[in-house]
């Protein structure tokens, strides 16, 4: 480990040889420029790596002076001074929901930020995954004051295998844009974020949480090797990456969230290299890999079950249900049909149900609604759970706004007929402090769209408690298994909580209490609060687990089966990436597009993506055909379609373990201790170590031998004693051909 200096710029060197280039200009701090190791630029150097640090009081530190440079395990601990200034606008807004503003001009001047230090801790990192190494640097930032808070650090940074964008391929499974982009030329753009052109709103979302709507982490890769980021441990991370046009950065920006402090430590981000160039099948291996580790990892640290697809279907129709034909008809037709799992909509007591507006997703309480029947809702449980199926039902962690409304009566009661106060969720709210999360303005949090949703604070005790309460009584009394948590980011994990005044002794005022007038500001304020919603989320749902449910998303992220993503036809060029989804089976979407349906329903199997299989109401029928879609014609699955969902049930549990796509585009191999798992693309001839047990999952025969020789769209169970030679034998069989990948 040594230090060189160089005019303005300081090269530090970490103890595994990976080199950072510190740029300063005039005294100030410029940015990390030139990363390398083994000699790879990892970053392009003309965009230098960099921090943005603002208060919601819109206080900006600037003219960061590194004063400090200190070797530490390996590494170094910078240590930054640097100056303030307030600028224009807050993140606090007034009542009227306007921006706050810093309106002195004496305080636009930048000045020292004596009681105010940032350290930066650079590690050296090496890791393996998959059996591969690779080696790279830890970073992480901490901010100390004595008179500013913050609740975010924005972390700026590009990172590009060779040092340019250009040549490289960037690996991001998105709801929202395509999950695989390839830069062949600098004029190439991306962008992560959500934009909507038909909507009168088009940025519908611009940062994402890395770890509950994203992957967990980047994966960029090209002829100069692999860069891979994440953050080693569990953090509400706000994620966007973009490159523009004419540029060779791929930008990453993170903004690192907590709750408002002034000792603030953002999450410790792995920056990791891999120096070897990866064939098509071998970027598919590696991605693998390591989405396993930082899955592993995070699960492992919040002891969160890490839940696993199984043949899935759903009954679900936006009107009032009858239960019991879905007991009668449905059930016993998605059970033998394969299904484990049945998804509902939701039937505890909703907008809909309760007082016939629009709609079910609104939950006026956590209790079956009387118009489904809570006797009849357990009698379809019951019935599922005879056949082997477990039973999950739509939820969310916000009420509707008729909830609030209605637990605020005044006068005599009119056409409304209320619902009993005794054990209710009004009753629980009472007993709440802050039972919503608020708004920079102090407003509920509500829906994007319209004011349906009251978001609910899931930090509060008596909010958490209810919640328990009522699934868990969902769950012993009436035997549901699982929750399909809806909008389980943008209402839920990626929510701060704002309270300007902790010291308040009222919710609000109007100009007509004369006695609350005539009054001056304070010079000095109280300092408010602003918490992070991400960890009440994540142990919450890690409740919901213990309480016996299975933990189904809307989202992508690194925790739960994910009903979240684009159309099949999206999915096409990247299904290794979408494991543990679930997708609707749009046979002619996907022929549009110029593939075969059957071909992609085997495939996405392979690779763990579950279709599901609906319950057509109107036909009394198993269908293909998304629900709602009345007036179309069902869309029935085959024998085919049904043997595949069978074989992939009795195959599930060995397709725990590695997964590695085979070159020549042969099939994808699991292997789970003695057993691999060979999902065969192409005719597959191979040599097999003497006294292989082969079992054809989706044909039934069965056999022992030494010699593998089976048809494409084979699914097999291979059970040897010496597995690593059965795989090894297996990955190096078989002719090549090109094909899908």
């Amino acid at each position: 480990m040594d230090e060189t200096v160089l005019e303005k710029r300081r090269v530090l060197t970490l103890a595994n040889g990976v080199t950072l280039e510190l740029r300063e200009a005039g005294g100030v701090f410029a940015g990390i420029g030139r990363v390398c190791c083994s000699g790879v630029e990892l970053r392009n150097p003309d965009e230098p790596m960099y921090f943005v640090i603002r208060t919601p009081s819109g206080v900006e530190f600037t003219n960061f002076r590194l004063e400090e440079v200190r070797p530490e395990g390996g590494g170094f601990r910078l240590e930054f001074g640097m100056e303030r200034r307030e600028t224009d606008l807050m993140e606090w807004m007034t009542h009227a929901v306007r921006p706050r503003r810093n309106l002195n001009p004496d305080r636009a001047r930048p000045a020292p930020a004596a009681d105010t230090r940032l350290i930066l801790e650079l590690k050296p990192v090496e890791r393996e995954f998959g059996g591969c190494r690779a080696a790279g640097f830890s970073y992480r930032y901490r901010f100390r004051s004595d008179s500013d808070a913050i609740y975010k650090l924005t972390d700026c940074s590009s990172w590009e295998p060779g040092g340019r964008a250009s040549g490289n391929m960037f690996l991001m499974r998105s709801c929202f844009v395509p999950s695989i982009t390839r830069f062949r030329e600098s004029s190439d753009f991306y962008s992560s974020e959500w934009y909507l052109p038909e909507c009168e709103n088009t940025r519908a979302f611009q940062f994402l949480p890395l770890q509950t709507e994203l992957q967990g982490f980047t994966f960029t890769t090209g002829p100069a090797g692999t860069v891979v980021t994440w953050a080693n441990r569990v953090g509400h991370i706000r994620s966007l990456f973009e490159k523009e046009r004419h540029s060779e950065a791929i930008r990453h920006r993170h903004e690192l969230c907590g709750d408002l402090s002034r000792r603030f430590d953002t999450p410790e981000l792995e920056v990791l290299h891999f120096p070897d160039a990866l064939e098509p099948h071998e970027v598919c291996n590696r991605y693998e890999a390591v989405k396993e580790v930082v899955h592993e990892t995070l699960h492992a640290e919040l002891d969160f079950r890490r839940e696993r697809v199984s043949a899935y279907g759903m009954i679900e129709e936006w009107g009032n249900p009858d239960m019991e034909r879905y007991a009668r008809a449905g059930v016993p037709k998605l059970a033998a049909a394969g299904v484990k799992k049945i998804g509902l909509a939701n039937h505890f007591q909703n907008n809909m149900n309760v007082w016939g507006v629009s709609n079910m997703c609104c939950t006026v309480d956590y209790r079956i609604a009387e118009s489904v029947g809570e006797d009849k809702f357990k009698l379809l449980c019951s019935e599922a759970r005879r056949r082997g199926v477990k039973v999950e039902m739509w939820g969310n962690t916000a009420l509707s706004t008729l909830t609030w409304l209605f637990r605020q009566r005044s006068g005599r009661e009119g056409g409304i007929r209320f619902l009993p106060e005794e054990d209710s969720i009004m009753a629980a709210l009472e007993q709440a402090k802050e039972p919503f999360v608020r708004t920079p303005s102090n407003a509920l949090e509500a829906d994007h769209y319209a004011p349906v949703f009251a978001v609910l604070n899931l930090r509060d005790p008596a909010v958490r408690a209810y919640w328990l309460k009522r699934w868990g009584y969902a769950a012993k009394e009436l035997g549901l298994r699982g929750i399909f948590l809806d909008s389980s980011f943008n209402l839920s994990s990626d929510k701060f909580h704002w309270c300007q005044n902790p010291e308040a002794g009222r919710a609000g005022a109007t100009a007509d209490e004369t006695g609350l007038l005539g009054r001056f500001r304070p010079e000095r304020e109280p300092e408010g609060r602003i918490q992070s919603e991400y960890f009440a989320h994540l142990t919450l749902m890690r409740e919901m687990q213990r309480l016996g449910y299975d933990y189904c998303t809307e989202d992508l992220g690194v925790f739960g089966i994910h009903r979240h993503g684009p159309a099949a036809a999206a999915r096409i060029d990247s299904l290794p990436l979408w494991s543990e989804c679930l997708c609707s089976f749009d046979a002619d979407g996907i022929a549009a597009a110029g593939y075969d349906p059957d071909e992609i329903f085997f495939r996405g199997l392979a690779f763990r993506m579950m279709w599901i299989l609906y319950w057509d109401m109107e036909f009394d029928c198993l269908s293909f055909r998304i629900s709602g879609n009345r007036g179309t014609q069902a869309r029935p699955p085959q024998e085919y379609h049904l043997k595949l969902l069978r074989a992939f049930n009795e195959a599930e549990t060995a397709m725990r373990g590695s997964r590695e796509l085979l070159s020549g585009d042969r099939g994808v191999l699991y292997r789970q201790g003695k057993e691999c798992i060979l999902w065969c693309f192409r005719e597959f001839r191979a040599g097999l170590p003497g006294g292989v047990r082969i079992a054809e999952l989706a044909g039934g025969a069965r056999r022992e031998g030494d010699r593998l020789d089976c048809s494409a769209r084979s699914v097999l169970r291979l059970t040897a004693e010496q597995p690593g030679e059965l795989a090894a034998a297996l990955r190096h069989s078989g002719a090549a051909q090109p094909g899908l990948s």
